[in-house]
């Protein structure tokens, strides 16, 4: 009697042990579990991907435990999948399952910030400008212009730029480097500088000498003097100036002026008909380097 009355008391500990921890189980997994003939098993949901061995390690089981609690379970599991995984050690919470599958979901590869232009050279990327640059390192475009040698403010992709006074410094530095030092250095850099040549009277800023006689001032158009030759000097043609006259020619759009010297007339054709003065390539580039005609004022002093 005694003997029978032991065996129930193990019985009911062992069904309320059993039934604990199918409790806990449930608690602690994402769907929940269920005992089957003294068996506990878990019920998995299958994750997006997962595989029949990812499940067999999660849970420290085998895959022919999985397949014997599933009759008919393919090795190619499907998302959302509910299967039986039998139950032999603790069974992941289901706030760490839903934790390690959003980890998994909003894991991204790691985007490693563009390291700061130290060397000093910056290399143009598609759609940039002179201006954005300029702006980008808080330097102005003359000043990128002029440590690059730029003419004007197109920059191509890929283009190296130097983009910092001490970079370009540096490279000049590099490309002009001082003389070994002797002992005339101190009596060569001590030698005065050669004196700078003068600029030829046609070009200065004034007449050499006030001429004598009747001023005469015409306003019209100026043109270039169409010719295969090339000249450094200030020349022009008018229609009735004396040969070797001096004529002073100001633009009347940027006020800017010099002195030419008449080396010919202007042919008298219509197509001539509004020019009062064509000038050399250097005398008109001097006045106006922008345009093929400008508006002009002339005047010089007549002997008649």
């Amino acid at each position: 009697m005694k003997y029978l009355f032991c065996l129930a008391l193990l019985s009911c500990v062992s069904t309320f042990l059993s039934g604990a921890e199918a409790k806990n189980i449930s608690q602690r997994d994402s769907i929940g579990s269920e005992t089957t003939n003294g068996k506990i098993f878990v019920l998995h949901r299958v994750d997006k991907g997962q595989t029949m061995y990812a499940v067999m390690r999660r849970y420290g089981t085998s895959i022919k435990a999985i397949k014997d609690a599933n009759p008919g379970i393919n090795d190619q599991l499907r998302a959302d999948q509910v299967i039986r995984v039998p139950y032999s050690g603790p069974a992941p919470s289901k706030s760490s399952a839903k934790e390690d599958r959003k980890k998994k979901e909003e894991k991204k590869p790691e985007v490693t910030a563009q390291p700061s232009v130290a060397s000093g050279v910056h290399t143009v990327l598609a759609g940039q400008t002179l201006y954005s640059i300029a702006v980008k390192y808080g330097v102005t475009m003359a000043e990128i212009r002029q440590w690059n040698g730029l003419e004007t403010d197109n920059v191509q992709f890929g283009q190296e730029l130097i983009i910092a006074e001490k970079t370009y410094l540096e490279r000049t530095k590099n490309a002009f480097p001082a003389p070994p030092a002797t002992k005339d250095s101190a009596r060569v850099i001590s030698s005065p500088l050669p004196e700078r040549p003068k600029k030829p009277a046609a070009e200065r800023a004034a007449p050499p000498k006030a001429a004598t006689g009747k001023r005469l001032t015409e306003s019209g158009l100026a043109e270039v003097i169409n010719t295969e030759e090339s000249s450094s000097k200030y020349l022009a043609l008018h229609r009735t100036a004396p040969m070797g006259t001096l004529i002073q020619v100001k633009n009347e759009y940027n006020q800017e002026t010099i002195w030419v010297k008449v080396v010919g007339r202007i042919p008298n054709t219509s197509a001539n008909e509004d020019i009062v003065i064509k000038l050399s390539t250097r005398a008109f580039e001097k006045l106006s380097p922008n345009s093929r005609r400008f508006r002009a004022e002339i005047s010089f002093i007549s002997a008649n």
